[in-house]
């Protein structure tokens, strides 16, 4: 018997995060409950079958079939309605339920391979200064919300770029300064990596005065004037100059930024997420409370790590939190020419970036890591600081078992790429990193260093598949986005034509991989998570159309209709008919 009932989509947001991981263990001894085999050993009572659709199943060749089959939040198989029937009753199912996909796409849910939970739920509720192209513009949006502030309070905000000022000079207190009197202003930039502050904030951070001979710390650095004087902008660790006195939000006010960031996650069609750099508090949380994405959670370890750090999962929900690694920083951020360099920077003589952690000790660093059975994902953007990981991994042999992450690999010597491989460094991207910094990163590097810059093609190998994010909240998580930029690398206007260095372009199927398969293989779930294959978990997302069937520029508008995660919908509405069989 067939039913026809539509597949109805809610035009509401109705999702918050969840979280699910396993430790980065290469090797386990027992099969897991996502094997094939396993996915045989129980015989479900009830089942759901999604037909009248186009499944894609997932890499390496992605052929798409007619319908899902799904119980107990695991795929049992994916073809034709009729054969799948034919499954479901050799299976065993009393109770069928039927989506009509109506020929909608269906895709294996899309991972992001490095973002920021909490960062993207605090990014939503401060100033958002994203595209703002000059000064008078970012002060503005700063005195709005100054205005519905209550004077004394402190104002947020990020993702400012004076690279899109016309004059892209970093800015100064001043004009700032002027217009919040009242209030202290502490705004990040785009990438994390720099903060712009008032004078108000720095008073209270005791940043006044001649404070030449205190402008430089370890990675990090508080940019002068002529005479001595704070600027208002802080380079990496001098940030913590003054966040140290911005009044520490309470842990549940942390956690609400993270179901926020979460509700806004699952409606862009993500399923699980690497969170990169949380603390141990909020790690705590994460275990202890489902959400309803995956979240594979990394613990802030550029201070150390202790006993009380190893991974753990939380128990007994089909949407479990883990901590599976450890975040640690090797460099800083190449637009606000942080990241370390072999040579100088080409519009900065005599700059090439800072260490924030020395040499020896991102080796103690991963070793603790190795000890601890935490997978290591390290943060570095330019070629030295690539080099330093790469060194650290090979000085720890250990550690390889762990498939230890290089978080960006944004720029790496010619000499270095070969090395990933040889270790088994897994290189962890974000493709829009390329297309918003195209416009100035020659400008930094020189023409012959871009031949090592955002190298999507020349790091990949099978050894080591591509893990692809977005940075959120540093770029927009949105993977439509990402998918577009790794096959284009243009900007969304289509500039420059044919792509910037166009011969690190990706197929749309190599880069879906990377938003899946290769974000599993970088946790190790590679056998539960990234397909639709008998057996793995029932992560998947319906879209408006067929990636594979409309242009590249089409790929980008992406709009996603329902989210599943672990056969539950957290985003959409899922409409079914039951049938008794």
């Amino acid at each position: 018997m067939k039913m026809n009932l539509g597949f109805v989509f809610s035009v509401l947001v109705v999702c918050a995060a969840t979280a699910a991981c396993h430790s980065p263990r290469v090797e386990r001894a027992q099969p897991r409950l996502g094997d094939a085999d396993a996915a045989r050993a129980t015989a479900p009572q009830a089942a759901t079958l999604y037909e009248h659709g186009r499944v894609y199943a997932g890499g390496p060749d992605w052929q798409s079939a007619d319908g899902l089959l799904v119980a107990e939040g695991r795929v049992l198989g994916v073809g034709g309605a009729d054969a799948l029937l034919e499954l479901a009753s050799a299976r065993g199912v009393t109770e069928l339920s039927r989506v009509d996909l109506g020929g909608r796409t269906v895709l294996p849910g899309l991972h992001d391979a490095h973002g920021h939970l909490e960062g993207y739920g605090d990014m939503l509720e401060t100033v958002d200064l994203r595209g703002a192209a000059s000064v008078d513009e970012i002060v503005e949006r700063v005195v709005a919300r100054a205005a519905e502030t209550p004077q004394g309070r402190w104002i947020r905000g990020r993702g400012w770029d004076q690279n899109l000022f016309a004059d892209p000079r970093f800015p100064e207190h001043g004009p700032l300064s002027a217009r919040t009197s009242e209030h202290p202003v502490f705004l990040e930039r785009v990438d994390g990596h720099a903060a712009w502050v008032n004078a108000r904030a720095l008073a209270l951070a005791g940043l006044e005065g001649d404070l030449r001979g205190r402008e430089r710390l370890q990675g990090g650095e508080v940019l002068l004037d002529a005479e001595g004087r704070a600027t208002g902008v802080l380079i990496d660790t001098a940030t913590e100059l003054v966040e140290r006195v911005i009044p520490r939000p309470t842990l549940d006010e942390r956690w609400a930024r993270v179901e926020r960031a979460a509700r806004a996650l699952v409606g862009e069609g993500l399923v699980a997420v690497h969170d990169m750099g949380v603390d141990r508090e909020l790690a705590e949380r994460l275990v202890a409370t489902p959400l309803p994405l995956r979240a594979f959670v990394y613990r802030w370890a550029n201070q150390g790590l202790t006993s009380a750090d190893r991974p753990r999962r939380s128990a007994g929900v089909a949407r479990a939190n883990e901590i599976v690694g450890a975040k640690l920083m090797i460099d800083g951020a190449l637009g606000s020419r942080g990241a370390a360099l072999l040579a100088d920077y080409s519009d900065a003589p005599g700059a090439r970036g800072h260490l924030l952690v020395t040499e020896a000790r991102l080796v103690e660093l991963v070793r603790a890591c190795s000890a601890l059975g935490l997978q290591p994902a390290v943060h570095a953007i330019g070629d030295r600081g690539n080099r330093v990981v790469l060194d650290a991994f090979a000085a720890v042999p250990a550690v390889r078992s762990l498939r230890p992450r290089v978080e960006h690999a944004q720029i790496v010597a010619p000499e270095d790429w070969r090395r990933f491989a040889e270790l088994g460094a897994l290189p962890s991207m974000q493709p829009t990193h390329a297309t918003s910094d195209m416009p100035w990163a020659e400008a930094r590097l020189g023409r012959d260093r871009l031949a090592g810059a955002y190298a999507w093609r020349r790091l990949p190998a099978r050894s080591v598949p591509l893990a692809f994010g977005s940075d959120f909240p540093v770029e927009r998580p949105n993977p439509f986005e990402g998918l577009y930029a790794a096959i284009t690398r243009t900007d969304a206007r289509g500039e420059p034509p044919g792509g910037w260095l166009p011969d690190q372009r990706v197929t749309l199927g190599e880069a879906l991989d990377a938003f899946t398969a290769g974000a599993a293989f970088a946790v190790a779930e590679e056998r539960e998570l990234g397909r639709l294959a008998p057996g793995f978990a029932a992560d998947f997302v319906v879209v408006d159309r067929d990636p594979f069937a409309v242009s590249s520029d089409e790929v980008r508008g992406t709009r996603v209709l329902a989210t599943v995660v672990a056969g539950e919908c957290v985003f959409g509405t899922l409409e079914s008919a039951r049938a008794a069989r």
